[in-house]
């Protein structure tokens, strides 16, 4: 998988150059809000003064709604409208980035305005903002827009700019603000801001390149990873990546970094440090995580992983469940072990992982995850019972849905999570018949209510397809009867009701 080694020199890339992070996909008004928390983030975590981060955050927040303003405007005949975000963090500066499409018939105009505002120190900027404020008229030193001239304002540095050629019609513009800690922008060298443009362009064409559909790199905590996950369910909204389990395997593995990344220090921050990206190829995607992990923990990670990819899927549902219903500290401190194997049952594929060592104390772990856009295939669900919970066998090939034995667990919602998962699955490419057969000794009322959301499934998989549903009960014991009726009645899927004298 090339993502594995992709994943470190993409991270070690940008770590060398001090960038924070990069965006790279789609921009609205819902995904820079979550980017302006990514950013409000690693500003909280740099060491600054409240007056720069101010400034840094302004010119954030009028670099992304410059994106947003273009990107409503769909360009046809473009293979590439994503927007581009890059925030780097220097000695003396920071240098925010953005990256958007435009018209060529845009680019004597913008380029005169840069170069203008290039020109004047702080305090003639001052004037020449309040002249086009108050005045509403265009000055004779060229005439700038007021966000730029704000931007300009606040960052006391100098606007760097490219445009790219992508057809005859239109281009790639790139901005690179610098922000400076000191006050003054005058006797400044521009030198240090192009070199940046630059690193940032040929970074941008490797994400073009291998199809990276989005891409985070920098500090993975609680805060960042939920405004990730915003962001990914926004990218996933109206495309076929919906009809996957994407979302949910995102989410397992995002947590997996957050909760057991280890520590490691750059530029003086310590932190999680990790990355993480989406990747097309062919028509599957492929989810990377990559983070920094302790040498002494890396024998016993390869060996679960490897274990892991070796079950096959009944095995596997199997020991998933055995340890998520274990309360042992043993598995509290491996919780990863259980992340690890919910995104295996997920995907349906083996993880892929690869270790690339970093120095005595620490490697660096890759893992990667593919998923085919594509329906998903059916797979057989097996959950082994025991004297409180019920054996579950969800098996398409089959053609047999049964649960069988007493219902009485003391998380109901967690026993039957699997199923309704299950079905969101197989209501996708449903087999002509499917029979139900449901043989409680025992339910509790919580059990009562996940069996009657099963039925809810049922109900929708029977405008699609033959069903075949009977309830066995036990001869004199009238409460498992009762119960089946009552749920037949109130979800209006008809019912064989069979007697037996044992299961």
């Amino acid at each position: 998988m090339n993502s594995l080694s992709l994943a470190y020199d993409l991270f070690c890339d940008t770590q060398q150059e001090n960038l924070e992070y990069i965006y790279r996909g789609e921009f609205d008004i819902s995904i820079t809000d979550n980017i302006l928390g990514l950013a409000e983030e690693s500003l909280r975590l740099a060491n600054h003064k409240t007056v720069i981060k101010k400034r840094v955050y302004f010119v954030l927040v009028e670099g992304l709604q410059n994106i947003t303003r273009h990107q409503q405007e769909k360009l046809r005949g473009l293979n590439i409208e994503e927007g581009l975000f890059v925030l780097q963090r220097r000695e003396n500066s920071y240098f925010i980035t953005t990256g958007n499409v435009i018209n060529k018939d845009e680019i004597p105009k913008l380029k005169e305005q840069l170069d203008t505002l290039n020109k004047l120190n702080n305090k003639e900027l001052k004037e020449y903002s309040i002249d086009c404020l108050v005045g509403g008229k265009i000055s004779d030193k060229g005439g700038a827009g007021l966000g730029l001239i704000e931007i300009a304002r606040k960052s006391n540095g100098f606007l760097s700019y490219n445009f790219v050629k992508l057809t005859e019609q239109y281009y790639y513009f790139y901005l690179l603000i610098e922000i400076r800690f000191d006050s003054n922008k005058t006797a400044h060298d521009m030198s240090e801001g192009k070199v940046s443009l630059i690193t940032v362009e040929s970074l941008h064409s490797i994400l073009k390149k291998e199809n990276i559909t989005l891409n985070y790199s920098g500090i993975f905590n609680q805060t960042n990873m939920v405004n990730l996950l915003n962001i990914v369910e926004i990218q996933m909204r109206d495309t076929v990546m919906v009809g996957t389990k994407m979302f949910s395997i995102v989410v397992e593995m995002l947590q997996n970094l957050v909760k057991h990344a280890d520590h490691f220090q750059i530029n003086n921050i310590t932190g999680k440090y990790g990355i993480f990206f989406i990747l097309e190829i062919n028509g599957d995607y492929i989810l990377t995580t990559g983070n920094y992990i302790k040498n002494e923990k890396v024998k016993k990670l390869k060996e679960y992983v490897d274990f892991v990819n070796s079950l096959d899927n009944n095995e596997l549902n199997k020991r998933y469940n055995t340890n998520l219903l274990s309360y042992s500290e043993e598995n509290k401190k491996n919780g990863a072990q259980l992340g690890l194997m919910d995104m295996r049952l997920k995907s349906r594929n083996k993880l892929q992982y690869y270790l690339n060592a970093v120095d005595n104390n620490f490697s660096f772990l890759t893992i990667g995850v593919r998923i085919s856009s594509t329906v998903a295939e059916q797979y057989a669900l097996y959950i082994e019972g025991s004297y409180d919970k019920p054996t579950i066998i969800a098996d398409p090939h089959k053609q047999q849905f049964s649960i069988k034995g007493k219902s009485i667990p003391e998380n109901a919602i967690e026993i039957y999570k699997p199923v309704f998962e299950w079905f969101d699955n197989y209501l996708k490419k449903p087999n002509t018949l499917t029979t139900f057969d449901f043989k409680f000794e025992y339910i509790n009322t919580h059990s009562a209510q996940q069996v009657a959301k099963i039925f809810s499934y049922i109900k929708e998989l029977n405008k699609i397809s033959k069903l075949s549903v009977n309830w066995y009960y036990l001869t004199n014991y009238n409460d498992m009867l009762e119960l089946g009726k009552r749920i037949e009645d109130l979800s209006n899927v008809k019912i064989n009701f069979i007697e037996t004298n044992s299961f």
